[in-house]
Formats: structure tokens, sequence, C-alpha cells
């Protein structure tokens, strides 16, 4: 529905206009009306229709004036004129300003409905192709992406200098230079389903995940990258003045967007100064990011994870836990979806929060390990995995020794976890192939369609499309957009050098309706154009 509002200060003519049309059945909502340009201006402001339909002579503030201030504030308005003065100065005027149309009094309903169903038809259009060059601008950021992610892991790798940092960033059209920065780590999946249990595709969760890259691209002061499979980091930068002004902005707008009762986390870092400590405030990120599955509540600052650490009284820290550390369900959250590299953080914070005094005793030692131990034997047995040497590679002997000293209990869970994580990722391989394969093989045949996108295929995996989007860069190696991208620049080169086919025509035949961009991308992923190409296959024929 186009939201449409109405100023004409005759009243019965206005009256007339508001029951002459049937406005829904055109696709219009009529959201509005005033009686002059002065009333309508703050109530234009206010409800920001897409079209304004006005009478151009009326007392205190007429139409051109009217339209002029509009066209200031809201340059892709619609704006029709209706005037009883048959004047080309006015037309003149009304044209210089940039309206839609410029409509004489009496007007009948007939060539109203005309000219209202042809600005509905351009405004559509005009939407349609805004919204494809969007589309196509968040493609190729995202398959600029690799290099992006890149530059990320060396930026937080801290092995390369300052001066190579800068100008790898400057390749990549990035704008690093800041007074501080921090790191943001944060997950849409933190680990609270079931085990082997995957999020379905939602067109709700969908939305929401544009909404985050929308907000990052082209953000002066935070850019997003892809982080580990399921998680991304975020480099914000700020000022000394304001040094957690950007950070709080963030975490402000990913916990509105991703909401309450998701299954989400998000790790704030320890703000630095220079580009080569970025290093630690990831570490920073990545200790506290490792802690959300001891952790209730989504979001938790470094700052806050050391001074709980430092506390020898730990009580407010236990309130802080999802029911009590012994709770299954801890342990199953990080067998879920835990990392093989955050284990020790894991195991350390877990008997941590279980409380150093319980820990100091043997039997109680023992009784945890025995729970752990069981904890992932079930885990395990769920997933289906072959768990025999796990079974019988424990004697009682045995557990009784590594309940000795703490240290030794910590590195036999230790062991056991990270024995059972290798196994968890060897048996969701396989399935997550099975999942992926209707979803490729419905890519492969349907390249063409220039609405194909993530959330169609992750629609066919029936998975979220960030579960679908982590998945599919896992196993096949590459982005999906890369996939796509790679899929459909090898039937254009099929193409140019077996038919005659202008280049508009084969841009069209693998899924590019605007032909200026195939050219674009062609040139950007095979070093030449698609004339070029096409020149090259010739001279060596």
């Amino acid at each position: 529905m186009l939201r449409t509002f109405l100023v004409e200060d005759e009243f019965v003519v206005r009256e007339n206009i508001k029951k002459m049309i049937p406005w829904e059945q055109y696709g219009y909502e009529l959201v509005g009306e005033a009686p002059d340009g002065e009333v309508a201006l703050p109530m234009i402001r206010k409800l920001n229709p897409d079209l304004l339909i006005t009478d151009i002579k009326m007392p205190f503030m007429d139409g051109l004036t009217l339209s002029k201030m509009v066209r200031k504030d809201f340059p892709g308005m619609k704006i029709v004129i209706l005037s009883g003065y048959d004047d080309f100065n006015y037309a003149k005027q009304a044209i210089g300003i940039g309206v839609e149309d410029y409509l004489l009094k009496p007007i009948t309903k007939n060539a109203f409905l005309e000219r209202l169903t042809e600005i509905r038809n351009h405004f559509e259009q005009e939407k349609e192709q805004r919204e494809y060059y969007e589309k196509f601008r968040r493609e190729i950021q995202e398959y600029e992406k690799n290099s992006s992610r890149d530059f990320f892991e060396a930026l937080i790798s801290g092995g390369m200098d300052v001066g190579e940092l800068y100008k790898r960033a400057d390749r990549l059209g990035l704008d690093i230079a800041a007074e501080t920065y921090n790191i943001l780590l944060f997950t849409t999946e933190a680990g609270r389903r079931r085990p082997g249990e995957t999020e379905a595709y939602s067109e709700g969760e969908a939305r929401k995940h544009e909404k985050i890259e929308m907000f990052f691209s082209g953000n002066p002061y935070a850019m997003l990258f892809r982080n580990a499979a399921f998680s991304y980091g975020v480099l914000v930068k700020e000022l000394r003045s304001e040094p957690s002004a950007n950070t709080e902005k963030c975490v402000k707008f990913i916990r509105e967007t991703l909401g309450e009762g998701s299954d989400w986390f998000l790790a704030v870092g320890q703000p630095v100064e220079r580009l080569s400590s970025i290093k630690q405030s990831y570490h920073a990120a990545s200790r506290a990011f490792s802690r959300r599955f001891l952790y209730d509540d989504p979001v938790l600052y470094y700052e806050e994870l050391k001074q709980e650490e430092n506390r020898k009284d730990n009580s407010r820290y236990l309130k802080k836990i999802d029911i009590n550390a012994m709770n299954p369900a801890v342990l199953q959250r990080f067998l879920g979806s835990g990392l093989l590299d955050e284990t020790e953080d894991f195991v350390k914070d877990y008997f941590h929060a279980i409380g150093h005094e319980a820990m100091e005793s043997v039997v109680f030692r023992n009784y945890v390990i025995l729970n752990i131990r069981f904890s992932v034997l079930g885990f395990l047995k769920k997933l289906g995995c072959e768990i025999e040497e796990l079974e019988v590679q424990d004697t009682e002997e045995m557990m009784e020794e590594r309940s000795r000293s703490l240290d030794l209990a910590a590195k036999y869970a230790e062991e056991i976890i990270k024995k059972a994580l290798v196994l968890r990722d060897e048996n969701s391989g396989s399935k997550n192939k099975s999942i992926l394969n209707s979803a490729i093989e419905y890519i492969n045949t349907h390249y063409m369609d220039e609405t194909l996108s993530l959330n169609t295929a992750a629609q066919v995996a029936n998975i979220s499309a960030n579960h679908f989007s982590a998945l599919f860069s896992q196993n096949m190696g590459q982005t999906f957009i890369e996939y796509l991208t790679s899929l459909r620049m090898l039937h254009a080169r099929e193409m140019l050098r077996c038919t005659g086919k202008r280049s508009s025509e084969i841009a069209a035949e693998v899924g590019y309706k605007d032909a200026h961009y195939f050219s674009y991308l062609f040139k950007k992923t095979q070093g030449m154009t698609p004339s070029e190409y096409r020149k090259a296959g010739e001279d060596r024929g």
C-alpha cells in the first residue's frame, strides 16, 4: 500500500476526492489530510507518506511552497499537484520542483485512477530496482568477505606490523584509524538447544540477520567479520573522550535486534589504544565468550568477568550461573556447541563455578569427574557415536587416581571432553553434508534465477540462514555467494565461447537482469570484461 496524504483547502472538493477514489482497491492508503500547506507540513514530517496530493492555490502556504519543502525533507516522496489554473508558469515551477504529475481540475474519476495506477506502477518499479541494487551491493560485499576475514585474522593474531595492516586495510577499503579500539564477539547459536538439534528456517530470524548485516554495512565505527563457524567478530573504533560509546551502541543494537529468549550471546573485550594491542582485546573477548555456557545473561563484559574472578567471595557470581554448575544442562551446552580450543577455559570456569572449597574434597572431585564422564557418554550415545573405546578405558582405580588432585581432575575432564568434541564434529560432518546436498542440488539447477539467495537455499535445507551460511562455508570451502557467483561465471564463460549471444542476453540467462552489473562482476572475478574474454577465445581459436 502506498501511504497517501491529501491537501486541499476546499472541504467539499477534498471530501469528494476522498470518496471518489477506492484507495485500497488501487493499492493506496489515505493516512492523512489537511486544508493548507502550513497545517500539512508537520503532519507530513511525522507520517512520512509515499505520495502527496496537493492543491496549488491555498491560503497560508500554497502547494508549490509545500512541495518545495517536502522535496527538501523527503527527496523520494512522489508529489501530484492539482490546479484549477491553466497557467504555464505554475506548471513550469512544478516541473522544476520535480513533481510526479500536474493535473488540472476538474479531473474525472477515470483520469485520476489512470494516473494513480501509473504512479503506483512507477513507484513499485523504483522500489524493485532499489532492492535489486541493494541485494547485489550486499552480494559484492559478501563476495569480498574472505579477504576481510583474512585481514581480521591477521589483526587479532598480532603477527603483522602496523604499516602492513594499514596497507591491507586500504586495499580492502577499510578505515581502521581510531584513537582506541575494542573487540566484540557474538553468536546467535549459544548452545542452549538439545544435542544434534538445529534451528529450522525462520523468516523472522533471517530478517534479524539481514538487519545486523545492514547495520554494520558501511558503519563508520564498527566492522563485522566472521570469527568462527557460528560466531562473529566486531572491530569497534572509539574516541578517547568517549571510550565505550560506540561499543554500547553496538551492544544495544544487537540486544534489541536479537531480543530476549533467543539463543544468542555477546562478549565485550578490553579497550586498547593501539592496533598492535588488538590481540589483547580479542583474547579478553574470547575469555568472556568462552563463559557463555555458564553465564545466564546474554551479554558479558570482560571487565565484569575480571572483577568477579578477583573476588574471594564468589557468591554474587554464582547467582549468575544458570541454576548451578552441577546442572547437566551446563555440560550439555558445551558438548553441543563448544570448540576444542575453548575446553581448557571451560573446565577451569566449570570447576571455579562449583566452588573452590567443594573441589578441595577428594570424594567430591571423584563425584564431579564421574558426572562429567557419564554426561559425555550420554551425550555421545544420543548422537549415535561409537563410544566403546571411551566406555572401557577408565577403570575404578584410574578414576580414583585422577581425583587425587585438582590438576589431575581438570586434565582428565579436558581430555574426555575434547575426545567427545572430536567425535561430535566427525558425526555432524556427515549429517551436515547430507543437509547441504539438497540445497546444493537446488542451487545448481536454479542458479539462473535472479531471486536466488542464501535465504532461499536455507529454506530448502530447512535450517536457519546463519546456520546454513556457516555450514556451507565449512563444508564447501567458500561462501554461498562465492559458490553461486563462480557457478554463474562458469556458465557465462561457456556461452561467451560457444554462442554469439550478446552480453546482456548472457547476463539474463545466468541470473543478472542488469547487464552493467554482470560486466562489472565478470571483470572482478575473471580479470577481464566479457567482450575481452570472448575475443581472447577467438584469438586462440
